[in-house]
């Protein structure tokens, strides 16, 4: 009997799930995305499932893959959060630059519920700072329960060098003096630097309730539909986390729909190195993709205006998209020029969009006016003013160009693949600067969805080499573990 494993993708407008068998697309779905997040996959899902059916596709469901994006979207939008208190094993060091310093305002005043700065942390080479003082932090944890908090990160200086020297030994007392307490350690989410590592751990640790409520909903709405088979979540680099590991690092989820839209993109071309283009219903989001995967981020990526240091893909997102509002605007000059985005209608584009029978000018009506797409109903956009037209047109292609040219890592022209729904605002035929060649794979529309059903599992390690006793060649030659 066959296997099919499904992937669903949840975006800002748009829900999307396609079924795989082995590499071949089975069938696909595009459904609006819900304001629960969860009704819209189980949609998608539900639409996939009937598919099968009428065409008479016997086979198991072996595994569902979803990407989404609902934890970095609360993170920004400053919603479901939980206070957290931090607990930095430094002991003299790191002191000048306390936990919080460089989280914006609104964001600090949302999640920090306390921080404490105790001994312990360790030199770069391992040896300590200072010894853990377990009365203390028996002292600290007392003070962290009275203050109605129990969700508590543990970071220490240098820990990943050696976790079980000082953070781990702490997470032992805090479960032991506090049972009830919820706890992110640091050298578990990030790398060596502190400040980075430790805003990760934090936005981790922040979200975890809504991350326990959302996967539990993502379960219920599969189980809704007959299906047992274990689900996973896909993470920022492309690969799979499990639903229950993901109740303990939503964090690794914060860029999972751009890199699904890579791999899949990859997959359906068979082109390994390219810049992808996925334009969706809000955003369009742009990446080079390395020998099937995404370019991963070298520097602290910030998230929701934190900076950390976990694992990321190098994507760079622009407010263009299908549902982009598009509008004149008046120059000093006294001239009228076009904005396109970065505001967008989202969802609700299927009621607001003039083609659909709105009162908003979007870019998927621009898309219907002139031809490049049939959508809704056109006649709703015959009498918009031709030059409003082309000059959002031009303004949509140099957005497009621009965003090529900041992803680039060379001044030689690179291949190009469209992908994603909103791929009918650019006009193939067109020149577009800095694209050696254009590629719209079959089943653009849900390469995300594509990208997700291919999830597979990773691993990274992160260590620290002295090179008075090697070359640094040799420190770079891969090791077994």
């Amino acid at each position: 009997m066959a296997q099919f494993s499904v992937g669903v993708d949840v975006g800002g407008t748009n829900t999307d799930a396609v079924v795989l068998r082995a590499d071949q697309v089975v069938c696909w779905t595009k459904q609006v995305t819900t304001a629960d997040v969860t009704t819209g996959v189980a949609r998608a899902v539900r639409a996939v499932l009937g598919q099968l059916r009428d065409r008479d596709l016997q086979g198991t469901i072996c595994r569902v893959n979803i990407g989404t994006t609902h934890f970095v979207n609360a993170l920004v939008q400053r919603r479901d959060l939980v206070r957290v208190a931090v607990v930095r094993l430094c002991g003299s060091a790191s002191r000048a630059l306390p936990p919080f310093c460089d989280f914006p305002p609104d964001l600090k005043k949302v999640v920090c519920g306390s921080y404490h700065l105790v001994n312990g942390g360790l030199q770069f080479d391992g040896q300590e700072i200072s010894s853990l003082d377990e009365e203390e932090l028996k002292t600290c944890i007392r003070t962290i329960r009275e203050e109605g908090v129990r969700n508590v990160v543990i970071a220490g200086v240098f820990s990943p060098i050696a976790p079980q020297r000082h953070e781990e030994k702490v997470a032992e007392i805090f479960r032991a003096e506090f049972p009830d307490v919820s706890l992110t350690l640091s050298h578990e989410v990030g790398q060596i630097g502190l400040l980075e590592r430790e805003n990760a751990a934090i936005l981790n640790e922040c979200l975890k309730p809504l991350c326990h409520r959302t996967v539990e909903a993502f379960r219920q709405a599969l189980n809704a539909l007959g299906l047992t088979c274990p689900f996973y979540l896909t993470q920022n680099d492309g690969t799979l986390i499990s639903a229950e590991q993901t109740l303990e690092y939503p964090v690794r989820t914060f860029a999972s729909g751009p890199t699904n839209s890579m791999r899949g993109a990859a997959f359906l071309s068979g082109v390994a190195d390219a810049i992808v283009i996925d334009i969706g219903g809000t955003t369009s989001d742009v990446g080079c993709l390395k020998g099937g995967f995404p370019r991963q981020a070298s520097t602290r990526v910030k998230v929701g205006g934190v900076s950390t240091n976990f694992r990321m893909p190098d994507v760079l997102s622009i407010g263009l998209g299908g549902g982009s509002i598009v509008k004149q605007i008046q120059g000093a000059d006294g001239k009228l020029t076009v904005q396109v985005g970065p505001t967008s209608t989202g969802y609700r584009l299927v009621r607001e969009g003039l083609v659909f029978g709105g009162s908003t000018l979007t870019a998927t009506d621009i898309a219907v006016a002139t031809g490049h797409a049939q959508l809704g109903d056109p006649g709703h956009v015959t009498g918009l003013d031709q030059e409003l037209v082309r000059q959002a047109v031009d303004r949509i292609h140099h957005m497009v160009e621009e965003v090529i040219d900041q992803v680039k890592l060379s001044g030689e022209d690179q291949p190009i693949l469209l992908v994603g729904g909103g791929t009918i605002l650019v006009d193939e035929k067109r020149n577009i600067s800095g694209a050696s060649s254009i590629q719209k794979p079959q089943h653009y529309q849900v390469a995300n969805a594509v990208g997700a059903a291919l999830g597979q599992v990773s691993g990274t390690v992160d260590r620290v080499v002295s090179l008075v006793q090697m070359s640094r060649d040799e420190a770079s030659v891969p090791q077994t573990l």
